[in-house]
């Protein structure tokens, strides 16, 4: 689609009313353009509602995308406002919002209950006991061959105005350099795992500790993102649908842009 890239394109139209002996003056901006500088021109409808005070000096008391109140003191503009951050490419994020707002998974992609977060441990064989360590400490360790892992004592480095001597932690030659990411806090317990990683064989196991929440279909949401305003939920759920729709939509966008006397 032929698109000329326009940086400021505007089109202003203010309204003065008397609402319950108050006077207001409402100015609503239409903008085509490339204002943002993102490379492709955007349309918006936005407003702003000033209120003139006692002094005579007129106070905003509302602005931004106050649809309602512009569909209202400007009825010629309604049809328009379904357009709001439709750009040359397409409606904001056409694709992702509306398969959201239609879908049951939520901001992390999950169904409910669905496992999304896992912690990971190690099982020795024969044992029944699981233990904890860093993701990084397990990486390095599955690595690793029996007889391979040889305790290694670090001794903490004290900083400018440190004042209590902390004892030395153990770890493994290779694994964790610095005092605080040492696994072990004795030697006894360093060489216990010592012994166990030298000679019986282990496996890491998952366990889940976070699970997706899920969500209900927003029917009206996802409406809204594809601007297809009688479309059931599953046709909002069909990526191959609503992709299949985007030319002919973008075709109406212009068509729609350039009757308000706006440069596509």
């Amino acid at each position: 689609m032929n698109t000329t890239l326009i940086k400021d394109q505007k089109i202003k139209k203010i309204l003065y009313y008397t609402e319950d002996g108050t006077a207001y003056r409402i100015t609503a901006t239409i903008r085509h353009d490339d204002e943002c500088g993102n490379g492709h021109n955007s349309f918006s409808i936005t407003g702003n509602i000033d209120e003139k005070k006692k002094n005579g000096q007129w106070y905003s008391v509302a602005c931004g995308c106050i649809h309602d109140e512009i569909s209202k003191r400007f009825p010629e503009l309604k049809p328009y406002i379904k357009w709001h951050l439709t750009s040359t490419d397409g409606p904001m994020h056409y694709l992702g919002n509306t398969l959201y707002h239609a879908g049951t998974k939520d901001c992390w992609g999950k169904e409910k209950g669905e496992p999304y977060q896992y912690e990971y441990q190690i099982k020795f064989v024969s044992f029944p006991v699981t233990f904890k360590f860093s993701a990084k400490f397990i990486a390095w360790a599955k690595n690793q061959s029996q007889g391979s892992f040889k305790i290694c004592e670090v001794k903490h480095e004290k900083r400018n105005g440190d004042t209590y001597d902390f004892k030395p932690k153990y770890t493994f030659h290779g694994i964790a350099d610095e005092w605080y990411q040492c696994p072990f806090d004795s030697k006894e317990e360093a060489e216990q795992f010592e012994t166990a990683f030298n000679n019986i064989p282990f496996e890491v196991v998952s366990k889940a500790t976070a699970w997706g929440e899920g969500k209900e279909p927003d029917l009206e949401g996802a409406r809204h993102c594809a601007i297809w305003p009688d479309a059931t939920l599953e046709q909002l759920q069909n990526k191959e649908l609503l992709e299949a729709r985007l030319p002919t939509l973008m075709a109406d966008f212009k068509k729609d842009v350039e009757s308000l006397g706006l440069i596509f």
